[in-house]
């Protein structure tokens, strides 16, 4: 393939000024080399799995032969010959399944992906009928296109835009522009692309284009030039297959599933280079009240923030309100029109928001499930699901929407929206109405829905009587609760966090129940630690600078989960497993810091983040959450403060967890 490749001239490709028609000759090269350079290959069914060694299945054949003849009493011998055969199949069964488990251990360190694909193996298995309105369908292919109606029916039209319209003379300027793309742009997207077997409508894995990525780079920079100059991206990469993934519940309802959108890895790296640059032009455009989607803000700095203003509340003996808002398929409502004509007044050229009209629309969907195909399905409104510019141009629609608040605040992580403000007269209550008049306003205008049934409010105070007003959001009463899941983190009326760390400690268990069971043949403690970190101490330690308890209960209730791992790991290196071991005396055998320590790490390393790159949305709250008791070192086991030197040295392990 190699040599092929490089005897091609891509220089005809200047030749064209159709990019279709560009695309198309490209494709036709590549799929002329491929029909050379790669072997086609039946796929079969397998008979048994695929680590079956060639004794066992020789012995299964055989034993299925003498079952028969004893079955016909054609030998009398046959049946004491069936039994020895059948002791010798699960004995040779069982060895080649040991052998196949020390491999996968092994695969850890040499092909990862291997090891991973094993454990997450939870064998979801595609429903055999499927109900959409209230209509069963049994046929793969029915099945197929009731998801494709059902995938189909969350777009909505969108406004036309139009190319002349005045709009376009009345922007702050062409501020916003991208006339080309360079020979290293494209060479550093390739280099960050992900290798992947998984292919797009083309049928062109990763894997290929970043082996054989010096080939490709001059063909892809002069088709993406191409694209920026007519100001029309490419057809072929509008394409998407969909592939349905359960989500829970009835496993029969269509509702209960949710699209996976896999895009041509051409189409990944263009739009790479396209939102690198975009960014970089409109990154200080961005509201600092924004979270989602951009670098070195997320979901904890999101909640930092609440939470600051929360304690802040609280410390000056006021109550603090707060609206949780709930947007209904938000990126899948984007209205074109709107979209570009905001892009537009934001200052973006003329030929780039061309371009991205060209790249929104006609954006042609199908569902594949079980080999079946449903019809093709256009996306007539939301940004594409699966692609790089998506998050970014959804953060820029609705970048506007946090101007519209005159008296209150109010913090966003994508379209998770949050409104409050401080209580401190019925006034205040009364400016934080006008502010949920302005959002429904806001919402009608660029036709985005609001599920008002899911919308909430939570009010912090530690008063005896808070003051309780009735909110309303289009004459619908907003319900009251007492406590709220915000990005995964339940927060309470007083902030106490006790559920949301007794709701983590209950999931951390039985995510350790279902490791322990799906790792009764390991033993291999490496193996063993990392299955720990990814699926159970990650659950342990999201977000645990918001939560982080000061109470010893509380720190002993989560210490105790890796305190029973510690002792699994001592059964699976001794065969013994012991009740009564000190905690600390195995978390130093097995090279495991303490939970406690690691959050004490995990806050360090927060607010370093912050003097090496300041934050803009954080640098008025640097001064950070300070409970009550504050912990400016390491605790040990016996609640003896530790030099910083440790520290120090846990902070290693937290970042370089193998070293």
């Amino acid at each position: 393939m190699w040599c092929f490749f490089r005897e091609i001239d891509w220089n005809f490709l200047l030749n064209f000024n159709d990019i279709d028609k560009a695309v198309f000759s490209f494709y036709n090269c590549l799929n002329d080399v491929f029909s050379r350079t790669v072997p086609l290959r039946l796929t079969v069914t397998r008979r048994f799995p695929f680590w079956y060694t060639i004794e066992s299945r020789r012995l299964l054949k055989r034993k299925a032969r003498v079952r028969r003849l004893a079955l016909k009493c054609v030998n009398p011998d046959s049946v004491d010959e069936f039994r020895a055969l059948r002791s010798a199949v699960k004995y040779s069964i069982q060895k080649d399944y040991n052998t196949y488990l020390r491999l996968t251990e092994k695969n850890l360190i040499s092909n990862p992906r291997k090891f991973w694909s094993y454990f997450n193996n939870t064998k979801h298995n595609s429903p055999n009928s499927l109900y959409y309105n209230n209509v069963c369908y049994e046929n793969d292919g029915d099945i197929a296109n009731a998801f494709a109606d059902y995938f189909k029916s969350v777009f909505k039209p969108s406004t036309n835009y139009d190319i002349k319209n005045e709009f376009r003379s009345n922007c702050v300027g062409d501020f916003v522009k991208i006339d080309s793309v360079t020979y290293d742009d494209v060479v550093l997207a390739i280099r960050e692309l992900k290798s992947s077997l998984t292919v797009g409508v083309d049928n062109i894995p990763s894997f290929i284009i970043k082996g054989c990525a010096e080939f490709f780079i001059y063909p892809l920079l002069i088709l993406f030039n191409l694209s920026l100059r007519s100001n029309v991206f490419p057809y072929v990469w509008k394409q998407t297959r969909i592939i349905p993934v359960f989500k829970k519940g009835d496993a029969q309802d269509c509702k209960n599933y949710r699209p996976i959108a896999i895009l041509s890895p051409m189409s990944k790296i263009f739009e790479s280079i396209i939102h690198k640059r975009l960014f970089h032009q409109v990154k200080n455009l961005i509201s600092p009240s924004q979270h989602g989607f951009i670098p070195k803000r997320s979901t904890a700095t999101n909640l930092f923030c609440l939470t600051n203003k929360i304690i802040s509340s609280f410390q000056i003996g006021s109550q603090l309100d707060v609206i949780y808002t709930d947007f209904s398929k938000a990126f899948d409502s984007i209205d074109f029109g709107i979209l570009l004509n905001k892009l537009h007044g934001l200052g973006f050229h003329v030929n780039l928001t061309d371009w991205l009209h060209s790249y929104l629309c006609n954006r042609s969907l199908y569902v594949y499930f079980n080999n079946a195909v449903s019809r093709e399905f256009s996306g007539t409104s939301g940004v594409p699901q699966g692609s790089n510019l998506g998050p970014l141009l959804f953060i820029l629609f609705i970048n506007d929407l946090t101007s519209v608040f005159k008296y209150s605040e109010c913090l966003l992580f994508a379209d998770d929206l949050k409104l409050f403000s401080s209580m401190n007269s019925n006034l205040d209550a009364v400016l934080l109405q006008s502010g949920l008049d302005c959002l429904f306003k806001w919402c009608t205008v660029n036709k985005l829905h609001l599920n008002i049934e899911k919308c909430s409010i939570l009010s912090y105070t530690r008063k005896s009587q808070p003051l309780n007003h009735v909110y309303k959001i289009n004459d619908l009463v907003l319900s009251r609760s007492d406590s709220v899941t915000d990005l995964g983190i339940i927060f309470d009326t007083k902030l106490d966090f006790s559920q949301h760390i007794n709701s983590m400690v209950s999931k951390a268990y039985r995510r350790l129940g279902i490791l322990k069971r799906k790792t009764k043949e390991f033993s291999s403690e490496i193996a063993l630690k990392v299955l720990y970190y990814a699926h159970v101490r990650s659950s342990l330690e999201y977000c645990s600078i918001i939560w982080d308890p000061i109470y010893r209960n509380k720190i002993e209730i989560i210490e105790r989960i890796q305190n029973n791992f510690l002792r699994y790991l001592l059964y699976k290196k001794n065969g013994i497993y012991l009740q009564d071991v000190s905690s600390s005396y195995l978390r130093d055998m097995f090279n495991i810091p303490s939970l406690c320590s690691r959050r004490d790490v995990s806050c360090v390393l927060f607010f370093y983040k912050f003097t090496v790159s300041p934050n803009p949305s954080l640098t008025s709250l640097t001064s950070g959450r300070s409970p009550e008791c504050p912990r400016d070192r390491i605790f040990d086991e016996n609640c003896e403060l530790k030099p910083m030197n440790y520290m120090v040295e846990v902070g290693g392990k937290f970042i370089h967890p193998f070293e």
